[in-house]
Protein backbone atom coordinates (compact mmCIF):
# COMPACT_ATOMS: atom_id res chain seq x y z
CA UNK A 1 0.00 0.00 0.00
CA UNK A 2 2.86 2.38 0.75
CA UNK A 3 4.20 1.71 -2.74
CA UNK A 4 0.84 2.57 -4.31
CA UNK A 5 0.58 5.75 -2.26
CA UNK A 6 4.11 6.75 -3.24
CA UNK A 7 5.42 5.98 -6.69
CA UNK A 8 2.96 3.20 -7.54
CA UNK A 9 0.11 5.22 -9.00
CA UNK A 10 2.31 7.52 -11.14
CA UNK A 11 4.18 4.46 -12.46
CA UNK A 12 0.96 2.59 -13.25
CA UNK A 13 -0.51 5.68 -14.90
CA UNK A 14 2.61 6.10 -17.00
CA UNK A 15 2.55 2.47 -18.16
CA UNK A 16 -1.16 2.57 -18.98
CA UNK A 17 -0.72 5.80 -20.97
CA UNK A 18 1.64 3.98 -23.34
CA UNK A 19 -0.74 1.09 -24.03
CA UNK A 20 -2.96 2.93 -26.58
CA UNK A 21 0.11 4.18 -28.45
CA UNK A 22 1.56 0.67 -28.54
CA UNK A 23 -1.69 -0.76 -29.90
CA UNK A 24 -1.86 1.90 -32.63
CA UNK A 25 1.72 1.19 -33.67
CA UNK A 26 1.11 -2.56 -33.77
CA UNK A 27 -1.95 -1.96 -35.97
CA UNK A 28 0.04 0.28 -38.33
CA UNK A 29 2.83 -2.30 -38.56
CA UNK A 30 0.45 -4.94 -39.88
CA UNK A 31 0.98 -5.47 -43.63
CA UNK A 32 -2.78 -5.28 -44.18
CA UNK A 33 -2.88 -1.77 -42.68
CA UNK A 34 -0.04 -0.57 -44.87
CA UNK A 35 -1.64 -2.01 -48.00
CA UNK A 36 -4.99 -0.45 -47.02
CA UNK A 37 -3.49 3.04 -46.75
CA UNK A 38 -1.35 2.71 -49.87
CA UNK A 39 -4.18 1.37 -52.04
CA UNK A 40 -6.39 4.31 -51.06
CA UNK A 41 -3.66 6.77 -52.03
CA UNK A 42 -3.05 7.71 -48.38
CA UNK A 43 0.65 6.94 -48.30
CA UNK A 44 1.73 10.27 -46.79
CA UNK A 45 -0.98 9.99 -44.12
CA UNK A 46 0.33 6.53 -43.18
CA UNK A 47 3.91 7.81 -42.98
CA UNK A 48 2.89 10.75 -40.81
CA UNK A 49 0.79 8.65 -38.45
CA UNK A 50 3.48 6.02 -38.02
CA UNK A 51 6.30 8.50 -37.39
CA UNK A 52 4.10 10.58 -35.07
CA UNK A 53 2.95 7.69 -32.88
CA UNK A 54 6.43 6.13 -32.88
CA UNK A 55 8.02 9.33 -31.61
CA UNK A 56 5.20 9.79 -29.07
CA UNK A 57 5.85 6.32 -27.68
CA UNK A 58 9.64 6.48 -27.74
CA UNK A 59 10.16 9.99 -26.32
CA UNK A 60 9.20 9.26 -22.68
CA UNK A 61 11.23 6.04 -22.85
CA UNK A 62 14.26 8.02 -24.02
CA UNK A 63 13.69 10.50 -21.20
CA UNK A 64 13.67 7.69 -18.65
CA UNK A 65 16.81 6.19 -20.22
CA UNK A 66 18.62 9.55 -20.08
CA UNK A 67 17.72 9.91 -16.41
CA UNK A 68 18.89 6.38 -15.71
CA UNK A 69 22.23 6.92 -17.49
CA UNK A 70 22.51 10.51 -16.19
CA UNK A 71 22.79 11.94 -19.70
CA UNK A 72 21.60 15.40 -18.69
CA UNK A 73 22.01 18.93 -19.95
CA UNK A 74 23.43 20.84 -17.01
CA UNK A 75 22.48 24.53 -16.65
CA UNK A 76 25.17 27.19 -16.97
CA UNK A 77 25.41 30.95 -17.53
CA UNK A 78 24.57 30.83 -21.27
CA UNK A 79 21.65 28.38 -21.03
CA UNK A 80 18.07 29.26 -20.25
CA UNK A 81 16.95 26.21 -18.26
CA UNK A 82 17.69 26.14 -14.55
CA UNK A 83 17.50 22.42 -13.76
CA UNK A 84 19.39 19.43 -15.21
CA UNK A 85 17.25 18.14 -18.09
CA UNK A 86 17.46 14.78 -19.87
CA UNK A 87 18.81 14.65 -23.39
CA UNK A 88 18.28 11.81 -25.93
CA UNK A 89 15.07 13.29 -27.37
CA UNK A 90 16.84 13.13 -30.72
CA UNK A 91 17.05 9.34 -30.39
CA UNK A 92 13.26 9.07 -30.49
CA UNK A 93 13.04 11.42 -33.49
CA UNK A 94 15.76 9.54 -35.39
CA UNK A 95 14.26 6.08 -34.79
CA UNK A 96 10.72 7.18 -35.67
CA UNK A 97 11.90 8.90 -38.85
CA UNK A 98 14.07 5.98 -39.98
CA UNK A 99 11.40 3.35 -39.34
CA UNK A 100 8.81 5.36 -41.29
CA UNK A 101 11.12 5.60 -44.30
CA UNK A 102 11.96 1.89 -44.15
CA UNK A 103 8.28 0.98 -44.11
CA UNK A 104 7.65 3.28 -47.06
CA UNK A 105 10.59 1.65 -48.92
CA UNK A 106 10.89 4.30 -51.64
CA UNK A 107 14.38 5.75 -52.10
CA UNK A 108 15.52 8.09 -54.85
CA UNK A 109 19.14 8.24 -56.05
CA UNK A 110 21.10 10.17 -53.48
CA UNK A 111 18.59 9.57 -50.71
CA UNK A 112 20.42 6.58 -49.27
CA UNK A 113 23.69 8.50 -49.11
CA UNK A 114 21.87 11.35 -47.35
CA UNK A 115 20.42 8.90 -44.81
CA UNK A 116 23.89 7.46 -44.22
CA UNK A 117 25.30 10.93 -43.67
CA UNK A 118 22.42 11.85 -41.36
CA UNK A 119 23.06 8.67 -39.36
CA UNK A 120 26.75 9.57 -38.99
CA UNK A 121 25.84 13.10 -37.90
CA UNK A 122 23.35 11.67 -35.41
CA UNK A 123 25.95 9.25 -34.02
CA UNK A 124 28.50 12.03 -33.60
CA UNK A 125 25.92 14.20 -31.86
CA UNK A 126 25.00 11.33 -29.54
CA UNK A 127 28.63 10.90 -28.54
CA UNK A 128 28.79 14.65 -27.91
CA UNK A 129 25.72 14.42 -25.65
CA UNK A 130 27.34 11.66 -23.61
CA UNK A 131 30.81 13.21 -23.53
CA UNK A 132 31.44 16.62 -25.15
CA UNK A 133 33.68 16.59 -28.24
CA UNK A 134 36.04 19.43 -29.25
CA UNK A 135 34.38 21.97 -31.54
CA UNK A 136 37.11 21.75 -34.17
CA UNK A 137 36.81 17.95 -34.33
CA UNK A 138 33.03 18.18 -34.79
CA UNK A 139 33.44 20.72 -37.59
CA UNK A 140 36.01 18.60 -39.43
CA UNK A 141 33.79 15.51 -39.16
CA UNK A 142 30.75 17.46 -40.37
CA UNK A 143 32.70 18.62 -43.44
CA UNK A 144 33.95 15.07 -44.11
CA UNK A 145 30.45 13.58 -43.78
CA UNK A 146 29.03 16.24 -46.09
CA UNK A 147 31.67 15.42 -48.71
CA UNK A 148 30.81 11.72 -48.47
CA UNK A 149 27.14 12.48 -49.11
CA UNK A 150 27.95 14.84 -51.99
CA UNK A 151 30.51 12.67 -53.77
CA UNK A 152 28.88 9.28 -53.19
CA UNK A 153 25.30 10.38 -53.68
CA UNK A 154 26.03 12.83 -56.47
CA UNK A 155 23.91 15.55 -54.88
CA UNK A 156 24.99 19.17 -54.78
CA UNK A 157 23.75 22.68 -55.37
CA UNK A 158 23.72 23.90 -58.96
CA UNK A 159 24.52 27.58 -58.75
CA UNK A 160 26.67 27.05 -61.84
CA UNK A 161 26.27 24.35 -64.48
CA UNK A 162 27.19 23.52 -68.10
CA UNK A 163 30.82 24.25 -67.34
CA UNK A 164 33.78 22.01 -66.51
CA UNK A 165 34.73 24.24 -63.57
CA UNK A 166 31.22 24.29 -62.07
CA UNK A 167 31.82 21.45 -59.52
CA UNK A 168 34.77 23.39 -58.10
CA UNK A 169 32.28 26.01 -56.91
CA UNK A 170 29.11 23.97 -56.44
CA UNK A 171 30.65 21.34 -54.14
CA UNK A 172 32.21 23.81 -51.64
CA UNK A 173 28.96 25.79 -51.61
CA UNK A 174 27.04 22.59 -50.86
CA UNK A 175 29.40 21.73 -48.01
CA UNK A 176 28.95 25.25 -46.64
CA UNK A 177 25.16 24.90 -46.90
CA UNK A 178 24.96 21.52 -45.16
CA UNK A 179 27.43 22.29 -42.39
CA UNK A 180 25.93 25.74 -41.88
CA UNK A 181 22.34 24.51 -41.57
CA UNK A 182 23.45 21.65 -39.30
CA UNK A 183 24.95 24.09 -36.82
CA UNK A 184 22.27 26.73 -37.27
CA UNK A 185 19.60 24.26 -36.15
CA UNK A 186 21.80 23.29 -33.22
CA UNK A 187 22.09 26.95 -32.20
CA UNK A 188 18.29 27.29 -32.16
CA UNK A 189 17.96 24.37 -29.77
CA UNK A 190 18.38 26.80 -26.91
CA UNK A 191 14.77 27.28 -25.89
CA UNK A 192 11.97 24.76 -25.38
CA UNK A 193 10.30 23.68 -28.60
CA UNK A 194 12.10 26.08 -30.95
CA UNK A 195 14.33 23.70 -32.93
CA UNK A 196 11.62 21.05 -33.29
CA UNK A 197 9.00 23.66 -34.32
CA UNK A 198 11.32 25.14 -36.95
CA UNK A 199 12.08 21.64 -38.22
CA UNK A 200 8.35 20.95 -38.60
CA UNK A 201 7.88 24.19 -40.53
CA UNK A 202 10.87 23.62 -42.83
CA UNK A 203 9.75 20.04 -43.51
CA UNK A 204 6.17 21.23 -44.09
CA UNK A 205 7.10 23.80 -46.74
CA UNK A 206 9.61 21.50 -48.43
CA UNK A 207 6.96 18.77 -48.47
CA UNK A 208 4.37 21.08 -50.05
CA UNK A 209 6.89 22.13 -52.70
CA UNK A 210 7.79 18.48 -53.36
CA UNK A 211 4.20 17.36 -53.91
CA UNK A 212 3.43 20.41 -56.07
CA UNK A 213 6.48 19.76 -58.28
CA UNK A 214 5.73 16.03 -58.78
CA UNK A 215 8.42 14.78 -56.39
CA UNK A 216 6.32 12.57 -54.09
CA UNK A 217 9.28 10.59 -52.72
CA UNK A 218 10.80 13.80 -51.35
CA UNK A 219 7.37 14.75 -50.00
CA UNK A 220 7.13 11.46 -48.11
CA UNK A 221 10.65 12.07 -46.80
CA UNK A 222 9.56 15.47 -45.46
CA UNK A 223 6.35 14.04 -43.98
CA UNK A 224 8.32 11.40 -42.04
CA UNK A 225 10.53 14.10 -40.57
CA UNK A 226 7.55 16.29 -39.75
CA UNK A 227 5.66 13.45 -38.06
CA UNK A 228 8.61 12.41 -35.89
CA UNK A 229 9.12 16.01 -34.71
CA UNK A 230 5.38 16.44 -34.09
CA UNK A 231 5.37 13.34 -31.88
CA UNK A 232 8.32 14.68 -29.90
CA UNK A 233 7.30 18.32 -29.43
CA UNK A 234 4.55 17.81 -26.77
CA UNK A 235 7.27 16.62 -24.39
CA UNK A 236 9.61 19.49 -25.29
CA UNK A 237 7.16 22.39 -25.50
CA UNK A 238 4.73 22.40 -22.57
CA UNK A 239 2.64 25.36 -21.52
CA UNK A 240 3.51 26.67 -18.05
CA UNK A 241 5.92 23.80 -17.54
CA UNK A 242 9.53 23.14 -18.43
CA UNK A 243 10.54 20.61 -21.07
CA UNK A 244 10.64 16.94 -20.06
CA UNK A 245 13.70 16.45 -22.25
CA UNK A 246 15.76 18.11 -24.99
CA UNK A 247 16.69 17.04 -28.50
CA UNK A 248 20.35 17.19 -27.60
CA UNK A 249 23.10 17.67 -30.18
CA UNK A 250 22.17 14.30 -31.66
CA UNK A 251 18.66 15.48 -32.49
CA UNK A 252 19.28 19.09 -33.50
CA UNK A 253 22.28 18.38 -35.76
CA UNK A 254 20.47 15.39 -37.32
CA UNK A 255 17.44 17.55 -38.13
CA UNK A 256 19.54 20.38 -39.55
CA UNK A 257 21.66 18.08 -41.71
CA UNK A 258 18.70 16.06 -42.98
CA UNK A 259 16.64 19.12 -43.89
CA UNK A 260 19.64 20.74 -45.61
CA UNK A 261 20.20 17.56 -47.63
CA UNK A 262 16.52 17.36 -48.56
CA UNK A 263 16.69 20.94 -49.86
CA UNK A 264 19.63 19.98 -52.09
CA UNK A 265 17.92 16.84 -53.40
CA UNK A 266 14.88 18.60 -54.86
CA UNK A 267 14.14 20.69 -57.92
CA UNK A 268 11.77 23.23 -56.42
CA UNK A 269 10.52 25.04 -59.50
CA UNK A 270 9.75 24.03 -63.09
CA UNK A 271 9.74 27.60 -64.39
CA UNK A 272 13.05 29.07 -63.20
CA UNK A 273 16.37 27.69 -62.01
CA UNK A 274 16.81 30.81 -59.88
CA UNK A 275 13.47 30.24 -58.15
CA UNK A 276 14.46 26.61 -57.50
CA UNK A 277 17.48 27.91 -55.58
CA UNK A 278 15.64 30.82 -53.94
CA UNK A 279 12.80 28.74 -52.46
CA UNK A 280 14.97 26.80 -49.94
CA UNK A 281 16.78 30.03 -49.03
CA UNK A 282 13.43 31.53 -48.07
CA UNK A 283 12.31 28.43 -46.17
CA UNK A 284 15.56 28.35 -44.18
CA UNK A 285 15.71 32.15 -44.01
CA UNK A 286 15.52 32.48 -40.22
CA UNK A 287 18.29 29.91 -39.72
CA UNK A 288 20.49 31.53 -42.39
CA UNK A 289 19.95 34.99 -40.94
CA UNK A 290 20.84 34.00 -37.38
CA UNK A 291 23.95 32.11 -38.45
CA UNK A 292 25.27 34.95 -40.64
CA UNK A 293 24.36 37.80 -38.29
CA UNK A 294 25.79 36.21 -35.15
CA UNK A 295 29.09 35.20 -36.75
CA UNK A 296 29.60 38.59 -38.41
CA UNK A 297 28.73 40.29 -35.12
CA UNK A 298 31.27 38.20 -33.22
CA UNK A 299 33.97 38.98 -35.78
CA UNK A 300 33.14 42.70 -35.79
CA UNK A 301 33.15 42.89 -31.98
CA UNK A 302 36.41 40.91 -31.85
CA UNK A 303 34.90 38.14 -29.79
CA UNK A 304 36.49 35.79 -32.34
CA UNK A 305 39.86 36.74 -33.86
CA UNK A 306 40.43 33.48 -35.72
CA UNK A 307 38.45 30.67 -37.29
CA UNK A 308 39.14 28.40 -34.32
CA UNK A 309 37.90 31.04 -31.90
CA UNK A 310 34.79 31.49 -34.05
CA UNK A 311 34.04 27.76 -33.69
CA UNK A 312 34.48 27.80 -29.92
CA UNK A 313 32.94 31.20 -29.18
CA UNK A 314 29.70 30.98 -27.18
CA UNK A 315 27.46 33.75 -25.93
CA UNK A 316 23.83 34.71 -25.46
CA UNK A 317 23.62 36.63 -28.73
CA UNK A 318 21.33 34.51 -30.91
CA UNK A 319 17.91 35.73 -32.03
CA UNK A 320 16.00 33.93 -29.27
CA UNK A 321 18.39 35.28 -26.63
CA UNK A 322 17.90 38.84 -27.87
CA UNK A 323 14.11 38.51 -27.84
CA UNK A 324 14.20 37.13 -24.30
CA UNK A 325 16.37 40.02 -23.15
CA UNK A 326 13.86 42.42 -24.70
CA UNK A 327 11.29 41.06 -22.25
CA UNK A 328 9.36 38.54 -24.33
CA UNK A 329 8.28 35.33 -22.60
CA UNK A 330 9.78 32.06 -23.81
CA UNK A 331 6.59 30.86 -25.50
CA UNK A 332 6.23 34.27 -27.14
CA UNK A 333 9.76 34.01 -28.51
CA UNK A 334 8.97 30.65 -30.09
CA UNK A 335 5.77 32.10 -31.57
CA UNK A 336 7.59 35.16 -33.00
CA UNK A 337 10.38 33.16 -34.62
CA UNK A 338 7.99 30.55 -36.02
CA UNK A 339 5.77 33.32 -37.42
CA UNK A 340 8.80 34.77 -39.23
CA UNK A 341 9.58 31.33 -40.60
CA UNK A 342 6.00 30.88 -41.81
CA UNK A 343 6.05 34.26 -43.57
CA UNK A 344 9.23 33.33 -45.43
CA UNK A 345 7.93 29.84 -46.20
CA UNK A 346 4.73 31.25 -47.68
CA UNK A 347 6.88 33.51 -49.86
CA UNK A 348 8.62 30.39 -51.17
CA UNK A 349 5.24 28.88 -52.10
CA UNK A 350 4.15 32.10 -53.82
CA UNK A 351 7.21 32.28 -56.11
CA UNK A 352 7.22 28.53 -56.86
CA UNK A 353 5.57 28.88 -60.31
CA UNK A 354 7.00 32.32 -61.06
CA UNK A 355 10.00 33.48 -63.03
CA UNK A 356 13.19 35.38 -62.27
CA UNK A 357 11.67 38.80 -61.53
CA UNK A 358 9.06 37.37 -59.14
CA UNK A 359 11.76 35.32 -57.44
CA UNK A 360 13.86 38.44 -56.90
CA UNK A 361 10.83 40.23 -55.46
CA UNK A 362 10.26 37.32 -53.07
CA UNK A 363 13.85 37.55 -51.85
CA UNK A 364 13.54 41.34 -51.54
CA UNK A 365 10.46 40.89 -49.37
CA UNK A 366 12.41 38.46 -47.19
CA UNK A 367 15.22 41.00 -46.79
CA UNK A 368 12.68 43.60 -45.64
CA UNK A 369 11.27 41.20 -43.05
CA UNK A 370 14.74 40.29 -41.81
CA UNK A 371 15.60 44.00 -41.72
CA UNK A 372 12.97 44.38 -39.01
CA UNK A 373 14.59 41.47 -37.18
CA UNK A 374 17.96 43.21 -37.36
CA UNK A 375 16.38 46.18 -35.60
CA UNK A 376 15.25 43.88 -32.78
CA UNK A 377 18.69 42.25 -32.62
CA UNK A 378 20.41 45.64 -32.33
CA UNK A 379 17.93 46.72 -29.69
CA UNK A 380 18.50 43.57 -27.69
CA UNK A 381 22.26 43.84 -28.10
CA UNK A 382 22.44 46.49 -25.40
CA UNK A 383 21.07 44.01 -22.88
CA UNK A 384 23.22 40.99 -23.69
CA UNK A 385 25.25 40.09 -20.57
CA UNK A 386 28.95 39.54 -20.96
CA UNK A 387 30.30 36.01 -21.01
CA UNK A 388 30.18 34.55 -17.52
CA UNK A 389 27.83 37.23 -16.21
CA UNK A 390 25.22 35.52 -14.04
CA UNK A 391 22.93 38.50 -13.66
CA UNK A 392 19.26 37.63 -13.94
CA UNK A 393 16.71 39.50 -15.99
CA UNK A 394 13.07 39.75 -15.02
CA UNK A 395 10.89 36.99 -16.43
CA UNK A 396 7.17 36.52 -16.60
CA UNK A 397 5.51 33.96 -14.39
CA UNK A 398 5.30 31.28 -17.12
CA UNK A 399 9.08 31.48 -17.61
CA UNK A 400 9.97 30.73 -14.00
CA UNK A 401 10.70 27.06 -13.61
CA UNK A 402 8.75 25.76 -10.70
CA UNK A 403 10.67 23.71 -8.20
CA UNK A 404 8.37 20.73 -8.65
CA UNK A 405 8.79 20.43 -12.43
CA UNK A 406 11.92 18.33 -12.33
CA UNK A 407 10.58 16.18 -9.51
CA UNK A 408 7.40 15.56 -11.50
CA UNK A 409 9.52 14.60 -14.48
CA UNK A 410 11.46 12.04 -12.46
CA UNK A 411 8.33 10.57 -10.85
CA UNK A 412 6.69 10.10 -14.26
Amino acid sequence: MNFLKGKGFPLIRRILSQVPLSLVLIALLLPASRVFFFDLGLRWQYIFLFSFFSASLLTPLCSALALKLKILDQPDWRKIHEQPTPLLGGVAVYIAFSMALLLNAVFLPGMKSLLLGATLIFSMGLMDDVRPLPALLKFVLQVAISLVVILWGGIHLTFFYHATWAPLINIPLTVLWMVGMTNAMNFFDGIDGLASALSILCALFLGILAFNTDQPALGWFAVALMGSCAGFIPYNFRFRKSALLFLGDAGSTFLGFTLAGLAVLGQWSATSHFVSLAAPILIFGVLIFDMVYVNLSRIKNRQARSFTELLTCVNKDHLHHRLLLLGFARKEVVFIICTLSVCLGVSALIIMDQKLIEGLLGLFQAFLILGLVVTLMLKGRERVPKEGDRRKTLRRREDRMRAGDFKDMVSR
